[in-house]
Formats: C-alpha cells, sequence, structure tokens
C-alpha cells in the first residue's frame, strides 16, 4: 500500500468535510421547511437548515473542489474534460454532504429530537454518507476510482474511522467560537 491510496480518498472527501461545518458559518435567514410542521405535530426540518447555510457551505465545499482541479489541470497532462469531471464531482460531494445533513434533521425530528440533541452515529456519519451516496450515483466509475480501486479501500477506510474524530474536534472548535450551542 502506498501513502497515496490513503491520500487520496482523504482529499478527495475534503470538498464534504469542509461544506458541512462551513454551512453554520453561512447560516442564517430563511429556514429550508420555511416554518412548516409535518404531520406528526413537529418541524419538518428546524431553524437550524437554512438556505443561505446549504448554499454558503455548499459553495464553501465546492471552492475547494475547484482550487483542488485547478492544481491538478496545472500539474498533469489530463485533458480538460478530466479536470471538468472532478468539478462535477465536487459539486456533488459538498452538495451530497449538505443533503445528507437535511436528511438526518428530518429523521431526528421524526425521531422527536430537538435541534442540537444527540443522535450518536447520524451526526457523525450523515454528511459523508451524503456525499459518497450521491457521488456513487453520479459517477460510479469516478467513485470506484477515488475509493474502491486498489488500495484505495484502505483510504476510505481512513476517512470513515477519522470522521467521528474530526467531526468532533470541528464541533468543539465551533462551540468555543460561539458558532453552535452544543460541543457535540
Amino acid at each position: 500500500m502506498l501513502p497515496q491510496d490513503l491520500l487520496v480518498p482523504f482529499l478527495f472527501t475534503l470538498p464534504a468535510y469542509v461544506a458541512n461545518p462551513s454551512a453554520v458559518l453561512w447560516g442564517g435567514g430563511t429556514p429550508m421547511d420555511f416554518g412548516r410542521v409535518a404531520r406528526d405535530g413537529r418541524r419538518i426540518l428546524g431553524d437550524g437548515k437554512t438556505w443561505r447555510g446549504f448554499f454558503g457551505g455548499a459553495l464553501t465545499g465546492f471552492s475547494l473542489g475547484v482550487f483542488y482541479a485547478v492544481l491538478d489541470g496545472m500539474s498533469s497532462t489530463s485533458p480538460t474534460w478530466v479536470t471538468g469531471r472532478l468539478l462535477l464531482a465536487f459539486a456533488v460531494m459538498a452538495f451530497g454532504a449538505l443533503a445528507g445533513d437535511v436528511l438526518a434533521a428530518f429523521v431526528k425530528r421524526r425521531l422527536g429530537l430537538e435541534r442540537g440533541a444527540r443522535a450518536p452515529g447520524l451526526d457523525q456519519y450523515d454528511f459523508l454518507l451524503g456525499a459518497l451516496l450521491l457521488l456513487a450515483l453520479a459517477d460510479p466509475a469516478l467513485f470506484t476510482a477515488f475509493y474502491l480501486a486498489g488500495d484505495r479501500i484502505y483510504g476510505l477506510l481512513l476517512v470513515i474511522v477519522i470522521t467521528p474524530v474530526l467531526h468532533r474536534a470541528v464541533n468543539l472548535l465551533g462551540y468555543r467560537m460561539g458558532r453552535k450551542k452544543e460541543p457535540w
């Protein structure tokens, strides 16, 4: 196994990692559910999921992907369609991360959990599952190349193992900065 087999999946996941906490920084404004209540009497998503946070976070994650694509285009002889394909993949990863987060908020509301309540597993992996699933659906060949080909499966396992640690560290930072009400 080469170090790049661990590094490539991690680096490819960074737009999703960046999109998720960036949504908190951009957040505020109109809730995505417009204040609506579901049949169970609970909010559909809650005030924590806003359009500004969703698009701001996704665009921030995508911007990191653009940076990668520019570096890829400058450092290789890859045809331009590869860079365009990477841009699409990074957009899918960033938006998928936040779609996963929104879906988790919906599930938490249906379970009767309030905003900020702990949901072990769901809280740590919602964005990662959203990003990976959307990429696997949008471009299965690229998903395979970056996460499953050869020894890169070990890189995917590394991403899965370190995600809760990174999630906790970023949430603690957000809590200390006053951007999050809970440190989890």
